[in-house]
């Protein structure tokens, strides 16, 4: 029985080792290609991580910075809040009306205080305003080289003075609105200080400077006054080159220059001619008598004739007011006015020292 088992473990005992050593190799390889792809993919995903680390999102920092730029950028808006508060600084002139009377010198109103730029309009110049209240002339431009259809015709000295005495013989405006071509536009006036200027400025003033040469024109104003006190007045008056007053329907001044006078109207005051403005010789006129609030009719003719310079001044006395004396004993009168004149205008006037003044009484019909 003995060598019957040796033989049979004899015979399997080297299979069975054999079997045991594979089972075993076999269960190592398993485990061990088991622990490699587990490292393997250890190591592959701790290669991944990496990926959203790497932050190039730290440039979205730097796009901040201009933004930061551009609202440091906003004072600007500051700088016209400024302006607009210096804007209702201007209306200071137009606030202070104060009329203390006719007579007493030149101490009646300080130029510019009243409110005699309101009727003017924003385009305010020295040959009026764009609208009126009623207590400014109403200017008309002619141009007496054109028809009414601005077609050109023949005009010279003569035929402008005879232009212009055909007119005067009526001082009927159809005469010139017939014959010549007159501005669209309007221009109201409450005073008549040009200083020498360039003639192309009245065309200028008028919106026609594009179509009208400066030269051999003319305006006609009109309007109605009111004297602020009873009493006897009379204009001094001087223009290069056109001016005539007429007041009550009757010629009280020309202050045409020689060369161009239209009328045989002179002056019976011996100082007529003898003081200068403008570098032209001033006119004295015929006295008037003006009942105080009473309305009157006043018309007013200026032009220029060959062009260039032109200039225009229309001064007022009251008899009986003591003056103040200027040079070679010329009185220094106030300038004619239906409005107190805006400071803006008085500075545009450029008003020659010792010839006239500002300040005065103002013959507007509204109060």
């Amino acid at each position: 029985m003995k060598e019957k088992k040796k033989g049979y473990f004899g015979r399997h005992s080297k299979s069975s080792a054999a079997l045991v050593s594979i089972a075993v190799h076999a269960v190592l390889i398993v485990a061990a290609v088991t622990f490699v792809a587990f490292r393997v993919s250890i190591k592959e995903d701790k290669k991944f991580e990496p990926k959203p680390v790497n932050r190039p999102r730290m440039k979205l920092k730097k796009l901040q910075v201009p933004v930061k730029e551009t609202r440091r950028k906003k004072p600007k808006p500051k700088l016209r809040k400024t302006i607009v508060v210096k804007r209702p600084v201007k209306t200071v002139d137009i606030k202070m009306p104060e009329m203390v009377g006719v007579k007493g010198g030149t101490g009646y109103l300080n130029a510019g205080e009243g409110l005699g730029g309101i009727g003017f309009g924003l385009d305010m110049d020295l040959f009026g305003g764009s609208k009126g209240t009623g207590n400014e002339l109403e200017g008309t431009f002619f141009d007496l080289k054109m028809d009414p259809d601005r077609r050109r015709h023949t005009m010279g000295n003569k035929e402008y003075k005879d232009a212009l005495k055909n007119f005067i013989g009526s001082w009927n405006l159809n005469r010139l609105e017939k014959r010549f071509f007159k501005a669209p536009k309007k221009k109201f006036a409450t005073t008549f200080i040009l200083p020498r200027m360039d003639a192309n400025e009245a065309p200028k003033a008028y919106n026609v400077d594009k179509v009208v040469k400066p030269k051999y024109w003319a305006a006609y104003y009109k309007g109605m006054i009111a004297a602020p006190e009873t009493g006897k007045y009379r204009f001094w008056g001087a223009a290069d080159d056109l001016l005539i007053v007429r007041v009550k329907g009757d010629m009280v001044l020309d202050g045409t220059r020689k060369g161009t006078i239209i009328t045989n109207w002179k002056s019976d005051d011996p100082r007529s001619g003898k003081f200068k403005v403008s570098g032209e010789e001033i006119k004295i006129g015929e006295w008037f008598r003006l009942k105080k609030g009473d309305a009157v009719e006043m018309e007013v003719l200026i032009g220029e004739r060959p062009g260039g310079l032109f200039n225009c001044t229309l001064l007022v006395e009251q008899e009986g007011v003591d003056y103040p004396k200027g040079k070679g004993g010329r009185p220094v009168l106030p300038i004619f006015k239906t409005k107190p004149i805006p400071k803006k205008i008085v500075r545009q006037m450029k008003i020659e020292p010792g010839t006239c003044s500002p300040d005065g009484p103002t013959f507007g019909v509204m109060k």
